[in-house]
């Protein structure tokens, strides 16, 4: 029975990999899909950031000509705009930042009152946000020179303000928490949606396609006995899966080494990180993509068979992948050091959620265990589904 399930596989995978359709589909879009996405977001992240920096327009209101609207012209970089409606500018995004200045600003600091300055920005405009954080950095400077001038003519040490010196110590690398952050959330949606549609184009073919063409009649007419022919089947959609699976990995890899790409767009001067797996990691994520690609190619497979044609097929397929994005979105903010045990237990979720965790650096046996027991369930029970779609003759024969 092996090398008959051996000789199906075969012939699967051969009549699969003549379709180029399908290499395109399963390879490389895939491999490409990643580094291009990177490469786009972390490109753009670079450039709302530059254009920032290098040319931060803002328009500075100030009846009073204060010494504030002088120090924010003197800083390097800014361009400061004339405006007669400074709200309007920024809401049409001809200027990043309004100042407006209170007319008696000097006469307030000179008497050591308090000097208030508005700060117009537009919180839907990402450029707006990023100028509004650089002026508020330089205007607290600048707070914090006049606070010393005033403590300095009471003879009194700048350092009474600062009872507590705070040291900050990250857990990683500069730069690699957040590229660690951004790959625990994309890594495992992605890679669960390729587990569930990598599978898709093979078990489509092999089943209603194969009766759209006519050739599953004569397949089961040659000695190869109907389990043999789902085994078959089942392990060649489960190839296809895992190569798709694998390409989308490899060109997560590729993404995470590029220069300026969306993993390492906020290390310094955009270097390129020390992003890596262990290898644990490595095998525990392998476990779950096969596992989980197993699951679907088996429950692809016995929709494919139960539909007439290779379009209604398409049209019963389709769904799962809306169905499998409901328990990921669930997780996607979850941080991995603090999910609860609950999360294991609910399908889809729990394998994001062990991605999650060992991409963090957590192995967790209870979450592992839990979780591919759980799965090996799943796929005994879309085993069992599909076997059964396969002996039913009305089935088999619905055309």
């Amino acid at each position: 029975m092996s090398n008959t399930i051996f000789l199906v596989v075969k012939k699967e995978l051969t009549d699969i990999f003549r379709d180029k359709r399908t290499l395109i589909m399963s390879i490389l879009i895939p491999l490409l899909l990643f580094p291009i996405l990177s490469m786009v977001i972390g490109r753009s992240i670079n450039s709302a950031n530059k254009s920032v920096e290098e040319n931060l327009k803002i328009a500075v209101v100030d009846k009073g000509n204060s010494s504030l609207q002088k120090f924010l012209k003197e800083q390097k970089n800014i361009n400061v705009v004339s405006t007669s409606a400074p709200e309007e500018d920024v809401k049409e995004g001809r200027i990043f930042v309004a100042v407006i200045i209170a007319p008696d600003f000097d006469a307030a600091i000179e008497k050591g009152d308090t000097a208030p300055v508005t700060l117009v920005y537009d919180n839907s405009s990402q450029q707006s946000g990023l100028a509004m954080s650089k002026i508020n950095v330089l205007i607290g400077n600048y707070s914090k020179g006049i606070v010393t001038e005033r403590l300095a003519a009471k003879n009194i040490d700048v350092k009474i303000l600062s009872p507590i010196e705070i040291k900050e110590q990250t857990s990683q690398k500069e730069g690699d928490g957040t590229a660690k952050m951004i790959l625990s959330m994309m890594l495992p949606l992605l890679l669960i949606v390729y587990c569930v549609t990598g599978p898709l184009p093979a078990a489509t073919d092999l089943g209603a396609g194969e009766k759209e063409r006519g050739t599953l009649e004569p397949l089961l007419t040659t000695r190869a006995n109907r389990m043999s022919l789902l085994w078959g089947k089942f392990l060649a959609i489960t190839v296809m899966g895992l190569i798709t699976s694998v390409a989308s990995l490899a060109g997560m890899y590729i993404a995470m080494s590029q220069k300026n790409g969306m993993f390492t767009s906020g290390s310094p001067q955009g270097t390129t990180g020390s992003i890596s797996l262990e290898p644990q990691a490595l095998i525990v994520i392998g476990v779950v993509v096969v596992l989980t690609t197993m699951v679907f190619g088996a429950l692809e497979l016995s929709i494919s068979i139960y539909a007439r044609s290779f379009k209604e097929a398409q049209t019963y397929l389709s769904p799962l992948t809306i169905i499998a994005i409901i328990p990921i979105y669930a997780t996607y903010m979850l941080d991995a050091k603090n999910i609860s045990t609950a999360y294991f237990n609910i399908p889809l979720a729990n394998e994001v959620c062990v991605l999650k965790e060992v991409i963090s650096g957590i192995y967790n046996p209870v979450h592992i265990l839990i979780t591919v027991a759980w799965t090996a369930a799943y796929i005994a029970a879309s085993i069992v589904f599909a076997r059964y779609m396969f002996n039913r003759e009305r089935v088999v024969f619905r055309t």
